[in-house]
């Protein structure tokens, strides 16, 4: 037991942050490395042409904060769809970039696409871990965190929209707008109800909230749930 607690030590966790494009996500990551004192690694993946996550997050890490922060872009598209293997390619930089500089991350933050589907990369870690991949000697995909627009939640809940007919969701398939916010919800260790002050000044106030609530605990009974 000693020598798997200690295996499990000196794996660095990953932590995948999920929800649509505009609740928050680039917002919440800038906030924790401006203020982090770990060493962390960013996997930033937008699926736009030009990767735009990934300018505002390095824009604004700077002073002692910076030395603690690798970031590495995935230009190529969603990490959760036909390029899921360029996660585990850039995972595999990050370490030799550590051990290059003799360092070990505390975590690594893999900061999704606004339309990714979390569960394949939780199926992907899974997978590798049946094959006994030697990644997974070095890491391990610790919580799942999906960011939800509290002022917008049943606005796209009760949506009949396709991902398809939603550019402003960013490139994506056929898949029904509420079937990926459900999805993001259920396959969440932590919820995070982002804008919630918003909701209070727009007159939704505790009613409204507690509400929300309600469906995200319907949703995934297990998983945490926090404000911003």
């Amino acid at each position: 037991m000693a020598d798997g607690r200690e295996k499990e030590k000196r794996r660095v966790p990953v932590i995948l942050l999920s929800g649509f494009l505009g609740v928050g996500k680039t917002t919440m990551l800038r906030n924790l490395l401006q203020n982090t004192t770990k060493r962390v690694a960013c996997i930033v993946n937008d699926v736009a042409s030009i990767n735009i996550d990934s300018k505002l997050v390095s824009n604004r890490v700077t002073g002692t904060t910076k030395d603690l922060v690798d970031t590495i872009e995935l230009q190529n598209g969603c990490v959760c769809c036909s390029l899921r293997d360029e996660l585990f390619v850039s995972l595999r930089k990050l370490l030799v970039r550590a051990k290059r500089k003799r360092k070990r991350y505390d975590f690594v933050v893999v900061e999704n696409s606004g339309v990714a589907e979390p569960s394949n990369i939780r199926d992907q870690f899974h997978e590798a871990s049946l094959l006994h991949q030697l990644l997974l000697r070095r890491i391990y995909l610790k919580t799942m965190v999906t960011v939800v627009d509290s002022c917008r939640f049943f606005d796209e809940y009760y949506s009949r929209d396709t991902i398809l007919e939603r550019p402003d969701l960013g490139q994506g398939g056929s898949l029904p707008v509420v079937d990926l916010l459900i999805q993001q919800v259920e396959c969440a260790d932590l919820v995070v109800l982002n804008k919630s002050d918003l909701m209070e000044r727009d007159g939704g106030g505790e009613s409204a909230m507690g509400r929300l609530q309600e469906c995200v605990h319907t949703l995934n009974p297990l998983a945490n749930t926090g404000g911003d």
